[in-house]
């Protein structure tokens, strides 16, 4: 296993910007403020306003940030160890798919958290889950740009025919 050292500095603006909002993307991930729930309906008079909020790492949206973690993985190790990554496999675009499966499962978990229908019962994304989209949009558009300025391409699918055996005789 060869590490190299590298300087932040010398990386390319992508990965720089890749490796800053995945590592956000990830610390926000664990502030409570994800989704809230609050109630101000009827018997909240005598107790007041009541919330409460939890962090990323509920439901579904646990593997939306394991996807952040893995594509920021993939961008570290890309950046300061390349030796160590097998060859014929565009990197790039697996940073970028895990980076944009993660930040839409972490949008659609805050966004329809489930619950019940209570008269003053709101739920939805908090302060830290704004910002957690933020960190996350903001990963897959550089694991995107990175994709885009590697020169990596697409693999491509084949389609019946070509290197398809004929059928056995009959």
């Amino acid at each position: 296993m060869v590490i190299m050292a590298a300087d932040f500095t010398s990386l390319d603006k992508n990965d720089q910007g890749a490796l800053i909002s995945g590592v956000l993307a990830i610390l926000l991930s664990f502030v409570g403020s994800y989704v809230t729930v609050s109630y101000d309906g009827p018997g909240s008079v005598a107790l007041g306003s009541v919330s409460a909020g939890t962090n990323a790492w509920t439901s579904y949206a646990t593997l939306g940030v394991l996807l952040i973690l893995a594509s920021t993985a993939i961008v570290a190790i890309k950046a300061f160890a390349n030796d160590n990554l097998p060859d014929g496999i565009p990197w790039n675009l697996v940073a970028a798919a895990t980076a944009g499966l993660g930040t839409l499962l972490l949008i659609l978990r805050a966004l329809f958290p489930g619950g019940a229908d209570v008269a003053g019962l709101s739920v939805g994304p908090g302060w830290s889950g704004y910002l957690l989209w933020i960190a996350a949009i903001a990963l897959t558009v550089f694991t995107v740009l990175s994709f885009r300025s590697s020169g990596e391409k697409i693999p491509e699918m084949k389609r019946g025919g070509g290197d398809t055996p004929p059928p056995p005789a009959a």
